[in-house]
């Protein structure tokens, strides 16, 4: 499909949504105003945990790896390794049309096995503050899936409907990456967004020690694919992920699924002990194969 109809298909889709009785908010303005925004910070679920022993069938969402024939087949998640939630850097909070989906977008993330992508792509960094802080752009090779992450909420925090309607359906498969990239002791700022955690001072921190680890691709579950009017957002919602410190979160939380596949599944909510910051994912684009819309 052509980006142009591409994007004549997004603009009809977002239309019709904004049109339902009930609408209270407008999907943010574009594609790539969500994406650009998409900063997640992951911190370890720490032990016990159980597997969780369920078999799922991936599909890629993304359009590169869709063009390349790229099949994501089988897994079965296993334990959860870590807790995904919303930051801001350098002070710079997203567009207001867009904070409240970002601010809302959490990530239960478990552990997954699976043959290696051995795939070769340059990236570019989405987000203005990291492209200054770390370059414009990184190339990767992507090795073999490590995690399976999916929507949550914390504490029974249950999003508007509007942004329920594109954060549930926002599930992404994490593939280690090697690169040559240096950015050890590049600065930035990390503060949180989600409410939750807003009252928590910002953190000076530093990028570490080897670059980036893993790349996070949107994929769909047992063939249930986002609705048209959102599929745009979530099927270019590609993040890099890079070591990160800093506080540990120490944080006694109730995880609740929103994904339909995993409530269809009735995987129940869960109690887990979330503790220090393990890496810091920021938007990126593949191959120059950009979000549709303005940033």
């Amino acid at each position: 499909m052509s980006k142009a109809r591409r994007h004549t298909l997004w603009c009809i889709g977002v239309l019709a949504f904004v049109a339902l009785p009930g609408a209270l908010l407008a999907l943010p303005a574009t594609p790539r105003r969500f994406v650009d925004n998409l900063d997640e910070r992951c911190y370890q679920i720490l032990a016990p945990q159980q597997a969780l022993n369920l078999p799922l069938n991936l599909t890629f969402l993304d359009p590169l790896l869709v063009k390349k024939g790229l099949q994501a087949g089988s897994v079965v998640l296993q334990d959860p390794q870590k807790l995904c939630v919303p930051v801001k850097k350098d002070g710079v909070a997203p567009p207001p049309d867009t904070l409240p989906f970002i601010s809302a977008l959490d990530w239960k993330c478990y552990g997954i096995k699976g043959k290696s992508l051995n795939l070769a792509l340059k990236l570019t960094q989405l987000n203005q503050v990291i492209a200054k802080v770390l370059g414009p752009g990184v190339a990767v090779t992507v090795g073999a899936p490590q995690q399976l992450c999916v929507p949550v909420v914390k504490n029974n925090l249950v999003p508007k409907p509007v942004v329920q309607h594109l954060v549930q359906f926002l599930d992404v498969e994490c593939f280690g990456v090697e690169s040559q990239q240096q950015i050890a002791g590049k600065p930035i700022t990390l503060a949180h967004l989600n409410p939750m955690f807003t009252g928590r001072p910002p953190e000076n921190l530093q990028f570490l020690t080897p670059g980036p680890t893993q790349l996070c691709v949107p994929v769909a579950k047992d063939g249930q694919t986002p609705p048209p009017d959102v599929l745009p957002y979530i099927q270019f919602s590609d993040v890099l992920c890079y070591p990160m410190g800093g506080i540990n979160l120490d944080s006694l939380l109730t995880l609740t699924q929103l994904d339909p596949v995993m409530l269809a599944h009735k995987v129940p909510a869960e109690k887990v002990s979330v503790g220090v910051s393990r890496t810091l994912c920021v938007p990126v684009a593949k191959d120059g194969e950009l979000p549709p819309g303005a940033p």
